[in-house]
């Protein structure tokens, strides 16, 4: 079994201390977990490199999402308030499930009958649909994460009523559960938004930075310090844009068209996590939900340089120990 090098007491202080007293690191070190993400595709893009980054620092891993695109808390609550209706499943809902102690949940047996099917068809989705209260019922969760829209995630009166409505179900249905927020990450220049937002990149994270650590603050919640990760790993590489590039960015991967005139669009994804940040992304929710030093995990995905990963692990450490 490999040796899991874990974050020191006065590492955890530091994070404890970090954005005005906002946790960033799990208070005990872990070594099983059951992660119930309620989000949209800012969390459903773990299931790309959670669980091999978990797997290979010998970390048990059971992961659920929850995904409607571009969902915020707003609409969240509002889909929990539908939910009475048994036919209101409006979540696709994908796992990577390795145990399951509540045969009894309707949707859990029909991800089940679809792993087997997968299987037999040498496929690996793993799908159903399913609604906030079901899920939270569907197993004994030890953490349940939550996080705001990304377009929405600056204006911290957008989080108000909704993301407290929501924070009281889940704490009903999952009372066990520890509820954890995810910070999300700025745009990339390429996204127009920003122009309409009037702001620039770094301006939108240090608003979302501020909105999610005062809620977190607030309610006493950790947060999953990703959008600040991508932020040191943009100024550690360093990201440099161009006309017709995204210079290494860990977010975007469209492709760029000249136009006649001779300047550049890009022509696809300008925000998202592109392959690199899935890797980013996981070893920042494996450092701060179980503890432990990813700089010593021995995953690497093939796609990337080794240089560049070691330069993530440090970015992801340095953005849980809060220095």
């Amino acid at each position: 079994m490999k040796k899991l090098v874990l974050l020191t007491a006065l590492a955890f202080s530091v994070a404890c201390l970090a954005a005005g007293g906002v946790r960033t690191v799990t208070a005990q070190p872990r070594k099983n977990l059951k992660v119930l993400m309620i989000g949209n595709s800012f969390s459903i893009c773990l299931l790309e490199q959670l669980p091999q980054v978990a797997k290979s620092m010998d970390l048990g891993l059971d992961l659920c999402s929850l995904y409607i695109g571009g969902c915020s808390f707003e609409r969240h609550w509002k889909n929990v308030e539908k939910a009475g209706d048994p036919g209101f499943l409006p979540y696709d809902v994908r796992w990577n499930y390795a145990s399951c102690a509540h045969d009894a949940a309707p949707v859990v047996r029909a991800v089940r009958m679809a792993e087997r099917g997968d299987r037999r068809k040498g496929r690996a989705p793993r799908r159903a649909s399913g609604n906030i209260p079901q899920l939270l019922g569907a197993d004994r969760w030890d953490v349940v994460t939550i996080q705001q829209a990304s377009h929405f995630s600056w204006q911290p009166a957008t989080y108000h009523p909704f993301a407290d409505n929501l924070v009281k179900k889940i704490r009903e249905l999952a009372p066990q559960a520890e509820i954890v927020v995810q910070e999300t990450w700025s745009y990339t220049p390429w996204d127009r938004r920003l122009a309409q937002w009037k702001m620039g990149q770094d301006e939108m994270y240090a608003k979302l930075h501020a909105a999610y650590g005062d809620f977190a603050k607030a309610n006493g919640f950790m947060v999953i310090p990703v959008g600040t990760a991508v932020q040191l790993y943009r100024k550690a590489l360093p990201v440099v844009y161009a006309e017709n590039s995204f210079g290494g960015d860990p977010c975007g991967s469209a492709n760029f068209v000249q136009g006649k005139d001779g300047t550049w669009k890009p022509k696809g994804d300008v925000f998202h996590f592109n392959r690199e940040g899935h890797y980013l992304q996981a070893l920042v929710w494996t450092a701060a939900l179980y503890g432990v030093d990813v700089e010593t995990c021995p995953y690497k995905p093939g796609f990337l340089d080794a240089a560049r990963a070691e330069k993530m692990k440090s970015c992801a450490m340095e953005s849980v120990r809060g220095k």
